[in-house]
């Protein structure tokens, strides 16, 4: 099949666009339909070379797509700590380093459990920068001062059975923190805390200072690597061999983000070369991937 029929057929089975096309190609929408219908007139080899680039690139990203999510320990146990916090109305708090896969476990939640409001918090969070997200999350205006901001959240939330989770919770300040416990204990609502260690030691106060904050979180869970059963559970769900499950944990060192670009691009590794993944495809591919 030539290059034109080729880009044909991938913008028929993608719905892709002529639009689309000229977008992530970068030609001009009239150049590629142009080409399309055989009435461009310049250099066709050098649009066929680009055509080609793409058409290689999105097949490789379809071989990278993202593995299948799976019940391994880590979304087990922020989902139990999830749920114990929003049936309760309590606060909770589960904490581990990075790329273990929390982001992953609280989505999951807020999409089973569609009464439940997910913030993700970034660095530079400020008390009132939390404050107009929740608000916005309501379907509030999102504007006003911070006391009009507390007041009516506090008003829309009380009693609502709901629960508010806040992934990347070491970002928050304090104020941003007590404003959540101040949420808290006005509307009786299950709050979840999400993030690395640093987490615990801010809430605690580098001097034990907070008591009032930490005494109120209930449920708490410190966050474990990966095991080898988690990784038998994501290849066995990825149709992987469940064999290699020893040397990708070894080679991952238990960290979930890592584990699974380290099994996708090794299959895409094996796959242009020809053969299967072993425990040298692996080693090799571990090569090409960044330290977590």
């Amino acid at each position: 099949m030539d290059t034109k029929n080729e880009l044909k057929k991938l913008m028929n089975e993608r719905g892709y666009s002529t639009l689309t096309i000229s977008q992530k190609v970068g030609i001009g929408k009239s150049t590629v339909s142009m080409y399309l219908n055989d009435k461009y007139t310049g250099n066709t080899k050098s649009l066929d070379e680009k055509f080609r680039n793409f058409i290689k690139r999105e097949c490789e990203q379809l071989l990278n797509e993202d593995l299948p999510i799976v019940d391994i320990s880590i979304v087990k146990y922020i989902s139990e700590i999830a749920r114990l916090s929003h049936t309760k109305g309590r606060i909770g708090v589960c904490a581990g380093r990075a790329g273990l896969g929390k982001t992953v476990a609280v989505k999951e939640y807020r999409n089973k459990y569609i009464d439940s409001i997910l913030i993700e918090s970034d660095s530079g969070y400020t008390a009132k920068a939390l404050l107009l997200e929740i608000h916005k999350r309501l379907g509030l205006s999102g504007k006003g001062c911070a006391y009009e901001l507390m007041n009516e959240v506090v008003n829309k939330l009380r009693n609502s059975g709901r629960l508010l989770i806040i992934d990347e919770a070491e970002n928050l300040p304090y104020r941003a923190l007590e404003i959540t416990r101040r949420i808290h204990d006005k509307t009786g609502i299950g709050i979840l805390l999400v993030g690395t260690n640093d987490l615990l030691e801010n809430l605690r106060g580098l001097n034990n200072q907070y008591e009032q904050l930490y005494s109120r979180v209930t449920f708490h869970k410190v966050l474990d690597d990966i095991n080898i059963k988690d990784v038998i559970k994501i290849l066995e769900a990825s149709g992987q061999n469940p064999e290699l499950a020893s040397s990708y944990l070894r080679i991952s060192n238990g960290n979930t983000r890592r584990l699974e670009h380290l099994i996708s691009q090794s299959v895409s590794v094996a796959r242009a070369n020809g053969t299967e993944v072993d425990d040298a495809v692996i080693m090799s591919t571990s090569k090409l991937l960044m330290e977590e």
